[in-house]
């Protein structure tokens, strides 16, 4: 059985990688699903903005903080990216509370 949970967006948010800011997403909705008894965090980004050109690369895996919104997404993993225009999905391990 696959369940839509909720979803929640932002038009900005901050990017961490191994604990130092990277950059910025523009545009970030995340969707939560629960699929065979167990949950799976997806989401997509209208524009992946980094300091450091290195870091904008498929695979890298990161924390995504809405602060706006108090919420921290643990460990996405950018699947996607689209090179032209910066956009593009990525999975997460989890979401939690940040304050």
């Amino acid at each position: 059985m696959i369940k839509m949970e909720r979803t929640c967006g932002s038009m900005r948010a901050r990017v961490m990688y191994q604990g130092q800011d990277i950059g910025s997403m523009e545009g970030v909705y995340v969707t939560q699903w629960f699929v065979k008894n167990k949950y799976r965090f997806t989401g997509t980004f209208a524009r992946f903005l980094t300091k450091n050109p290195h870091h904008r690369r498929c695979g890298i895996v990161v924390d995504v903080i809405f602060p706006d919104k108090g919420i921290l997404i643990k460990q996405s993993r950018i699947d996607w990216i689209n090179k032209p225009t910066g956009s593009g999905t990525f999975t997460a391990k989890g979401i939690e509370s940040h304050i």
